[in-house]
């Protein structure tokens, strides 16, 4: 019988069933996944899974970060390399092979950098293993973790019970739709059929008026009902028999070693791994040792070993860059923004706005600058390794030795503060920073001595941008500068600073406030009307304050009609344009066309100039040549022509709605024919956005002008066309719910209407059916009557002619009876008779 121990090495073929296993089942059933693969545990292919083949885990190189996060965590938390492994990003076994590794290169560098006399180095047989020798697996050893190895290639020849376990595999795994599926779906067709039975009968219970609660059902426990991993107690009383009459043996007088004698510590275990492998080496160096003494030989053998010392070279993983491409473009628009603006100011600018910038480009001094060079970092990752490996090798205090030696390094190293290795980042060095900006303090600058700015390097070409003298404090090392002056620079800035201060002129602390006449007025007639008794704060600014309401709202009231009711108005203006036009006539019409159109000017130049047009020629802010008009002349004004207008309209003392109204009716066609009439010599200028006159544009720019007309119409169609599509939008989502309701309310209306219009005809017909039917029954009533009589006549008739023809029978049947017997007598007595004559004839 073939005994079959499950476990070792993973195949191909089995990591590839373990994969199609997982998709079927899932990564809980490692039970029914074993199953399929003859030589494996659930615990072995849940171990697989979770060490190589989920493909979240990381094969790759380790980085630089990776390794300072693994000791810095090792040494926060050592041998938890379960907690450990998801801070790094790797498994378990990985972050422990790393971590081993790592120690043994530090023990390495140990050996190779202190010549270690216990270090067991040679060329020969006296050579100790390294490390990897003594992680190679020797022939007869297995190996304690070959989940977290590759998988071994398929063999050409497989076993038979290899070949049966993948046929059987690929049928269950082929076999998507067996009973289990079939089972599954005609419970999950039951349980859709039960929720819709159940819907229904809700619903009809609700329609009925009865409302029926659900509740839902908890799936798994109620925590509120049940006790959750309840373990009842036996009954009765606990039995300590056995617990009394077992007898300990108090262990006085001995240590712990001899406690423990029975087993076998990691050290023998080493030391005789050491001894077994020495042997070997012994006997192969015997074995050779016509070659051992050649030099050839020692000599290839002393390179191999030196070549085995020298650690591998990582790859290089340089660090993020600090300044992305976003930051990049930002910096090169804010230097052409800068450009921008000094043209300007030299193009159109004065001698004082130029004073005021300086040259500050980057590119002026750079061919001359030297390179910046960013200092060399320690290796915080083989110094802490050294460190861990030396914690992990020392002897117990109680002791009493030294303590550790650990290596200093030249900064904190990882440090304690968190889960994660604390970095420091060295900025990149900037030479054509200002002083204003940098801090020679800041811990992530490149380090230097005192009196150099970060990025700076001892005796650096001076770069400082520092036309307006703004950054005079620079404390870097020029050339020339002695350390008296670098020490002497603070204390002269000082006296500087407060000779400065000195110079200021003193200050002035005599304040008066002088209030304009007007409101000295308002004050003494408030004072007047409220007599000698002295007015509140409070009271007189809350006064104050309606005061200036009330003069806010009489400006307001003051603007013209164009800006309170929001006009548009043109962006350019030429008063000459309608001055050009005036009559030079004496008359009394034309004096006043002169008069009224001079104002109308001033009026149109006064609001551009008090509130402009964005855009416009015409700057705001300055001062208007309209003189200030009293409320009571506008008031005054109004009235004429607001009596004028009612005149002229035929209806006096009229209102102003009510003139406005007439107007609008009566000169609405006047107005169309005056528009027609005025715009049929005009035609729109595209270059001068404006309209002018036909003969001073030729005809492609009057074709130009209407394209331009039309493409601003069709534009402002579009606009017009979004804004309804996003109105009725909006219009939609408000009352897209009310319109569902009107049309189900208006369908369910319609449908009871039918049915009352189908109900009132069937009532008429059933009345009218009702009528004939009365009538007709009647009629059908007397005729059946009729013939029931009928019926019982001949019925009763019938009877008596039964009655008679049953005695008609019974007389007869009486009458034959006679017959008979007189025939029996007849036929008797004739018997009788030839009885006798036989007799008298035989005597």
């Amino acid at each position: 019988m073939r005994i079959i121990i499950k476990g070792g090495v993973w195949r191909n073929t089995e990591d590839e069933i373990l994969k199609a296993a997982i998709s079927k089942y899932g990564k809980n059933q490692w039970a029914r996944i074993s199953s399929l693969l003859v030589r494996k545990t659930p615990k072995q292919c849940k171990a697989r899974w979770y060490e190589w083949l989920d493909p979240s885990i990381k094969k790759t190189e380790w980085s630089k970060e990776e390794d300072e996060k693994l000791l810095h965590l090792a040494k926060l938390m050592p041998t938890q390399w379960r907690t450990i492994a998801p801070i790094v990003g790797r498994t378990a076994n990985q972050c422990l092979e790393r971590y081993q590794r790592l120690l043994d290169e530090a023990e390495q560098r140990d050996t190779v950098e202190g010549g270690d006399e216990l270090g067991l180095t040679g060329t020969g047989a006296e050579a100790g293993p390294s490390a990897d020798d003594v992680r190679r697996l020797r022939p007869g050893e297995v190996d304690p973790d070959p989940e977290a190895k590759p998988a071994r290639p398929d063999p050409i020849d497989m076993d038979e019970d290899e070949k049966e376990m993948l046929s059987e595999a690929r049928a269950r795994l082929a076999n998507t739709q067996g009973k289990k599926a079939k089972r599954k779906a005609r419970e999950r067709q039951l349980e859709e059929a039960r929720r819709l039975a159940m819907l229904q009968k809700k619903r009809e219970l609700k329609a009925a008026g009865i409302m029926m609660r659900m509740r839902p059902k908890k799936d798994g426990m109620d925590y509120n009902a049940d006790i959750p991993f309840e373990k009842q107690p036996a009954p009765g009383f606990y039995d300590t028999t056995q617990e009394k009459n077992k007898f300990v043996a108090a262990p006085v007088g001995k240590n712990l070693r001899q406690l423990d004698s029975h087993k076998r510590t990691r050290a023998e275990d080493e030391e005789e791994r050491r001894k077994r492998s020495r042997k070997a080496k012994e006997t192969a160096a015997d074995q050779d040792a016509s070659s051992h003494f050649i030099p050839a030989k020692d000599n290839l053998i002393q390179r191999q070993k030196e070549e085995a010392n020298i650690l591998k070279r990582r790859k290089l993983m340089l660090p993020e860059p600090q300044v992305g491409e976003l930051e990049l473009e930002d910096i090169v628009k804010i230097g052409q923004a800068g450009e921008t603006a000094k043209n300007l100011v030299e193009e159109g600018g004065e001698g004082a706005s130029q004073g005021l910038l300086g040259e500050y480009s980057t590119l002026q001094h750079a061919q001359t600058a030297r390179t910046p060079r960013t200092p060399a970092q320690a290796d915080n990752i083989m110094a802490e390794a050294r460190n861990l490996r030396n914690m992990t090798m020392a002897q117990t205090p109680l002791l009493g030795e030294a303590n550790t030696p650990l290596h200093e390094l030249s900064s904190r190293g990882t440090g304690f503060d968190g889960a994660t290795p604390a970095r420091t980042v060295s900025a990149t060095p900037n030479p054509l920073a200002t002083p204003l900006h940098s801090d020679s303090r800041d811990p992530s600058a490149t380090p230097g001595g005192d009196g150099i700015g970060p990025g700076g390097t001892p005796m650096r070409t001076p770069l400082r941008r520092n036309n307006l003298n703004i950054n005079a404090g620079d404390d870097g090392s020029m050339m020339g500068d002695t350390p008296r002056d670098s020490r002497n620079r603070p204390i002269d800035l000082k006296q500087q600073l407060k000779r400065g201060f000195m110079a200021l002129p003193k200050p002035k602390n005599d304040y008066e406030l002088v209030l304009p006449e007007e409101e000295l007025e308002r004050i003494a007639e408030i004072a007047d009307e409220a007599g000698s008794m002295i007015e509140d704060a409070a009271d007189r600014a809350a006064k104050m304050k309606a005061i200036r309401q009330e003069e806010e709202q009489k400006a307001l009231v003051r603007r013209t009609q164009v800006i309170q009711r929001g006009l548009p108005r043109p962006i350019e203006f030429e008063s000459s344009q309608l001055t050009k036009n005036f009559k030079t006539g004496n008359k009394l019409e034309d004096h006043l066309d002169r008069q009224i159109t001079q104002e109308m000017v001033k009026l149109i130049l006064h609001d551009a100039i008090v509130y402009p047009v964005p855009g416009g020629k015409i700057a705001g802010g300055g001062r208007s040549t309209l003189d200030p008009i009293e409320d009571e002349h506008l008031a005054t004004a109004k009235a004429l022509v607001h009596q004028e207008l009612a005149d002229v309209c035929g209806f006096p003392g009229a209102t102003e709605d009510q003139i406005k109204r007439v107007a609008v009716l009566g000169d609405e066609e006047e107005f169309r024919k005056r528009w027609i009439e005025q715009s049929e010599g005009y035609s729109f200028d595209e270059n001068r956005l404006k309209w002018v006159k036909e003969s001073d544009l030729s005809d492609e720019e009057k074709m130009k002008g209407m394209k331009s007309l039309i493409d601003e119409s069709r534009h402002q169609l579009i606009k017009e066309a979004n804004q309804a599509n996003k109105l009725e939008k909006k219009l939609g989502k408000l009352i897209g719910g009310y319109e569902a309701r009107f049309k189900s309310l208006n369908q369910s209306f319609q449908e009871t209407f039918n049915r009352l219009d189908r109900s009132q005809i069937e009532l008429l017909s059933f009345e009218r059916l009702e009528l004939n039917e009365v009538g007709a029954s009647q009629r059908r009533l007397e005729s059946l009557k009729e013939e029931v009589e009928k019926l019982m006549r001949s019925g009763r008739e019938g009877q008596s002619t039964y009655k008679e023809l049953m005695e008609e029978r019974d007389r007869l049947k009486v009458s034959i009876e006679d017959l008979q017997a007189e025939l029996t007598m007849q036929e008797v007595e004739a018997v009788n008779e030839v009885a006798l004559d036989t007799m008298n004839t035989e005597e």
